[in-house]
């Protein structure tokens, strides 16, 4: 056999070999078969997309998050905006990705592609729609004897209101569209009292903010006997011009809507319980013209339609 071919042969023999280390390198990695992952964001329409920070929570120990970013084209969020992202994925030394869209497992977001480069995993993921997001109450105070208020958060349509006195619950859970609400009926006994506040998102009402807990207000007897008399005295009231609502304070709502039982009620600039159609913040609400509630999800009997939260459908 002459030089070369025994060369040749070697040759192939070495690559052969080289051949079926890499091989069996590859084969010796352990296949991640599963991702896990959480994705927390906080899309406000308004905010600049440039500046939007997500939270990757990858519950896989062989697994690292490379990085993320947005593929969504403009300036700032809009209500109706999907923001989408594409997350790298890189596995561990030892690991290499074997995974299916089915093993993929995704909370606060939707799979909807994935790809390899090299040895990482890439995800394409859209997280819930930038109206759908919602801001928690930062602050809730006591702003007089008997009210209290809390800064409005971004994305909320109404907030859940909930009284504490010595630590137990005082009647039931409140819904309103303000960022105060009155106790004055609430406060008749001596104790220790609290308020607890979560907003809920304007767009869907499943999506709620967490709970924001006031500070600690003391109630005496002599307190609680004056809000015991001057509960006494306030509800809905009548005179020559029509009906008004009188707080527990003694105050009434003016030029705003009022949650009164469970059901929303306009007050015009006097004070008085308007009906029919109401124009507020550019949109129409219908308020019954016998009881002065507002209509919601239903037909007005002039035929038009209103949404869930009352306003007038297109």
């Amino acid at each position: 056999m002459s030089g070369k071919k025994v060369l040749s042969l070697m040759i192939a023999v070495v690559l052969a070999a080289g051949a079926c280390t890499t091989t069996a390198m590859a084969a010796a990695k352990k296949r991640i078969t599963t991702v896990n992952l959480t994705v927390e964001a906080e899309v406000i329409p308004g905010g600049s997309v440039f500046e939007q920070q997500v939270e990757i929570i990858v519950k896989n120990n062989n697994i690292t998050v490379g990085g993320y970013e947005f593929t969504n084209k403009g300036f700032q969020w809009s209500e109706q905006d999907i923001p989408r992202i594409e997350v790298t994925l890189y596995p561990e030394n030892d690991y290499a990705f074997s995974v299916a869209s089915s093993g993929i497992k995704i909370q606060g977001g939707t799979l909807v592609g994935r790809k390899t480069e090299d040895s990482n995993l890439i995800l394409t993921i859209d997280l819930p729609r930038a109206g759908e997001s919602i801001q928690n109450v930062e602050k809730v105070e006591w702003i007089s004897s008997t009210e209290a208020g809390w800064s409005e958060a971004i994305g909320a349509g109404t907030y859940e209101v909930k009284l504490y006195r010595d630590g137990k619950t005082v009647g039931t859970v409140k819904t309103t569209g303000l960022t105060t609400m009155d106790f004055g009926t609430s406060l008749t006994r001596p104790g220790t009292y609290t308020v607890r506040v979560r907003p809920i998102n304007k767009v869907k009402a499943e999506n709620k903010g967490d709970w924001t807990e006031s500070a600690p207000k003391s109630v005496d007897e002599a307190q609680a006997a004056k809000n015991r008399s001057t509960a006494s005295d306030m509800g809905w009231k009548q005179d020559h011009i029509g009906w008004w609502y009188k707080n527990g304070d003694g105050s009434y709502t003016v030029s705003n809507w009022q949650n009164i039982n469970g059901q929303w009620y306009y007050f015009n600039e006097s004070g008085y319980m308007a009906t029919g159609w109401i124009d507020w913040n550019g949109k129409q609400y219908y308020c019954d013209t016998t009881g002065g509630h507002m209509l919601a999800n239903t037909q007005t009997p002039d035929g038009a339609a209103v949404g869930p939260d009352g306003a007038r459908l297109p």
